[in-house]
């Protein structure tokens, strides 16, 4: 069994073996230690703290001394923001030289008034249960990184924001999750809140989709526009004259790699939402299976355009991704709103 000591331990060393390591005894316990990690005299929280600011250091070394200074002195706060930085930087570090990412999984959000780090938190603590989070950003790089019960889980990638629509896209390069000492935890997430709670949250990675989904998903337009039939059978452009747009379909990724599907529609108070929980190709089709936020399954086909005219059909709706090029029905606004 492998077990943890904290910094600065006694431990009495009982044999000396091969390969630098160590028999030891530490309090009633006995072991076996590399010999790296034994010193002649307690660590230092200063010697520590000045090697966790020396700039001659790699990232790497600089932050572990400022962990081992922490977790000596677990209540000087300068140390925990200290470490904090450090973790972001060499993150951010390790962003900037990636040359293979290992995916680029694509994902935006509507940020309306919040700045770029309100917005990227919110959009990466919306919809889970339980997490801490914090988000930073550096030039176009940004790193998430958030924490439930179990494990820390890090994000690093790309943005941009789009200052007209205000929707920030991005692509997460690089995913990683891993354990922490609490100190650490701490230290990353010093003077953050835990994120809101709510009944409707998913736990960590329900409705992630696969790599062969999220490319399925990625092959189309994001956005579709909702035509209906009039009288004589010719298909409409429903277009809601409040939003000066066509009532839409839309694919929607987020940061985590789940998809909501939403579906407006003509008269509706709201759009209709849902989790996609599963993707396959059908002949010229995808079957989807996608479930409503407070429950419900439903399993229908999204089948793609067979003609120039780019009309596709989900279930008995028919949906055109060229919003323009079709006769439109206006729906004026109603007293109120759409």
């Amino acid at each position: 069994m492998i077990e943890k000591l904290q910094i600065g331990t006694d431990c009495l060393v009982l044999e000396k073996l091969q390969a630098e390591w160590l028999k030891v005894r530490c309090g009633d316990k006995e072991g076996y230690a590399s010999a790296s990690l034994m010193g002649a005299e307690k660590p230092s929280v200063e010697a520590l703290r000045a090697q966790a600011r020396d700039p001659k250091l790699t990232l790497a070394q600089r932050e572990e001394s400022a962990l081992r200074a922490a977790t000596l002195s677990p209540e000087d706060v300068e140390l925990q923001k200290e470490l904090g930085q450090l973790f972001f930087e060499k993150n951010f570090d390790f962003t900037a030289r990636l040359k293979k990412p290992t995916m680029k999984r694509a994902f935006s959000c509507s940020c309306g008034w919040k700045d770029v780090l309100t917005c990227l938190r919110g959009c990466s603590s919306s919809d889970l249960k339980d997490v801490t989070v914090r988000a930073e950003t550096k030039k176009d790089l940004f790193v998430v990184t958030f924490a439930n019960a179990e494990n820390v889980f890090v994000y690093r990638g790309k943005y941009k924001l789009n200052k007209k629509t205000e929707i920030l896209s991005g692509e997460v390069l690089e995913q990683v999750s891993f354990s922490v000492s609490p100190v650490m935890e701490k230290s990353i997430f010093l003077g953050i809140d835990k994120a809101r709670d709510d009944k409707w949250d998913l736990p960590v990675g329900q409705f992630v989709l696969d790599n062969a989904s999220q490319a399925l998903l990625n092959g189309l337009p994001k956005e579709w526009g909702l035509m209906k039939p009039d009288e004589w059978g010719n298909l409409l452009m429903q277009w809601n004259d409040c939003w000066k747009r066509p009532y839409l379909l839309r694919f929607m990724p987020d940061i985590h790699g789940r998809w909501n599907i939403l579906l407006e529609d003509v008269g509706a108070e709201a759009p209709a939402v849902y989790w996609i929980s599963s993707v396959e190709k059908r002949d010229n089709a995808l079957e989807l299976v996608y479930e409503g936020r407070y429950g419900g399954t439903t399993r229908q086909l999204f089948k793609l355009p067979m003609s120039e005219e780019e009309i596709a059909y989900l279930g008995d709706t028919a949906y055109s991704s060229n919003i323009r090029r079709h006769p439109e029905k206006h729906h004026p606004c109603a007293q109120g709103g759409p």
